[in-house]
């Protein structure tokens, strides 16, 4: 056997190649050691994100449950929170480590934190997230590949708030077209029967530059249309059996009051609160029916009162409406209640004499025509609507599409010479940027198009219970 000399020792002790292939063997194990320690890190990290998320949303849920159903028990609101927990953190299986609802009936008001206030819920929580260092990281816990995160929340409940709907519905006669195509050839069939009762001043044949005349919702040439001719268009739709999207509106608006009624009256929905109502309209201008915050029944009554108006003034309304509203309260009385506008509206402003005024006419490649431009038409404000959201309002928008009359002469019907290069500048089948200004009107969430008539009743509840449920909030 050869026996190694000290001096072979010294040489390979000298080898470089052999250092750096120690020195790469320990170094990787260092930032594998690493690598996996970052994995955990974010796991951690991603977990308690989500259990915080859940937990937020568990107790959010048994605050609005106690305040739409007070006598329940604490086991029972437990449970309806184990439930929603589990459903919404999907990573192993979370657990509620303490819970507790400071209520008048439940009067459970001591947390592992200490007393509690009144009218709120706590909840702790736990769950794990994987360990990859298993037992080599302080991250990981008694289970060695599981690292444990927890969660805490507060939530208030909301009972006996004062909230004040404002019901702003759109009058002008652009809502006196039929609510679908149906009601639009109903009134179209009746309209070329009974031209006398609809125009006496211009019966058939026609003459002069208005030929075919308007009728209903539409301008007539030298902005001869009335808002009495508006009124009398509503009557003879009716006669002719159709229904309009006014009276849709009308209908859906008197349907959201009886539905928040019923709720209370069941005492399912918020039944300590105090619900008060602002019926309005505009045209021209902002009309207000009947006195303000008035109850279910006078607001029933004032509904059936908004009548049909003639050009719609967005930016002179919603000036109104800043001044009128002013700023949130804190819900809680009715000179200081939580303040929610809901706005139906197909979002163009238009002047039935303005509309005729161009300061120029130029090719619209988008539509193939010559197109006026610089009329009275155009999108809601957003800087109005930032307004009333700055003052603390949640402002909901209900938008009922523009309907076109479409099929007269461009160089005589506004939609073909300036309206359609308004909402659509893109030409046809492209984005409305009607649509896009009321989205971004609304409040987040709080945005509904309607995209039928039955889509209006829809969107009443729709919008107002949201803003009825997110009363209840986070308290911490």
């Amino acid at each position: 056997m050869k026996v190694l000399s000290a001096g072979f020792l010294r040489a390979l002790a000298r080898d470089a190649r052999a250092n750096v292939a120690i020195t790469f063997a320990l170094v990787g194990v260092i930032l594998i050691l690493l690598v996996f320690m970052a994995v955990d890190i974010s796991n951690a990290y991603a977990a308690k994100n989500g259990l915080q998320d859940a937990t937020d949303a568990a107790a959010l849920s048994v605050a609005t449950e106690v305040s739409k159903n007070p006598n329940e028990s604490v086991a029972q609101l437990q449970a309806a929170a184990q439930a929603m927990l589990s459903a919404d953190f999907s990573q192993n299986t979370p657990l509620i480590s303490d819970f507790h609802v400071c209520a008048p009936v439940q009067n459970d008001c001591t947390s592992a934190a200490g007393p509690m206030k009144m009218n709120t819920v706590t909840m702790q929580t736990s769950a794990n997230a994987p360990c990859l260092l298993f037992g080599l990281s302080s991250l990981c816990g008694g289970q060695a590949s599981m690292i444990p995160v927890s969660a805490t929340t507060t939530t208030t409940i909301n009972f006996g708030l004062t909230m004040q709907l404002n019901i702003v519905m759109d009058s002008s006669a652009s809502m006196i077209v039929g609510a679908t195509q149906t009601d639009v050839n109903t009134i179209a069939t009746w309209v070329g029967a009974n031209w006398n009762l609809v125009k006496p001043g211009d019966p058939s044949p026609y003459t002069g530059s208005d030929n075919p005349p308007c009728a209903f919702a539409c301008h007539d040439v030298g902005g001869s249309t009335t808002a009495a001719d508006i009124a009398l268009g509503l009557t003879h739709a009716h006669a002719a059996g159709a229904t309009t999207r006014f009276d849709v509106m009308i209908s859906a608006a008197q349907g959201l009051i009886t539905h928040l009624q019923t709720q209370a009256a069941a005492n399912n929905h918020v039944p300590q609160d105090t619900v008060v109502f602002n019926i309005m309209s505009f045209d021209t201008s902002l009309h207000q029916y009947g006195a303000a915050n008035i109850s279910f029944a006078d607001a029933q009554t004032a509904v059936g009162q908004v009548s049909p108006g003639l050009d719609t003034w967005l930016s002179d309304a919603m000036g109104q409406l800043i001044t009128q509203l002013g700023a949130n309260g804190n819900g809680t009385s009715t000179a200081s209640p939580y303040k929610f506008l809901i706005l139906v509206t197909d979002g163009l402003q238009s002047d039935r004499g303005n509309n005729w005024g161009c300061s120029s006419w130029g090719w619209d490649a988008a539509w193939s025509y010559n197109t006026c431009y610089g009329g009275y038409a155009t999108t809601i404000s957003t800087a109005q609507c930032a307004q009333l959201k700055n003052n603390g309002i949640v402002v909901a928008v209900l938008e009922t599409p523009y309907v076109p009359l479409t099929g007269q002469s461009p160089n005589i019907q506004p939609y073909e010479k300036t309206v359609r290069h308004v909402i659509f500048p893109g030409g046809p089948n492209t984005a409305s940027t009607v649509s896009a200004a009321l989205q971004s009107c609304a409040s987040s969430g709080y945005y509904f198009q309607a995209a039928s008539a039955a889509d209006i009743a829809t969107g009443f509840t729709t919008l107002t219970d949201k803003f009825i449920g997110d009363t209840t909030r986070i308290a911490n």
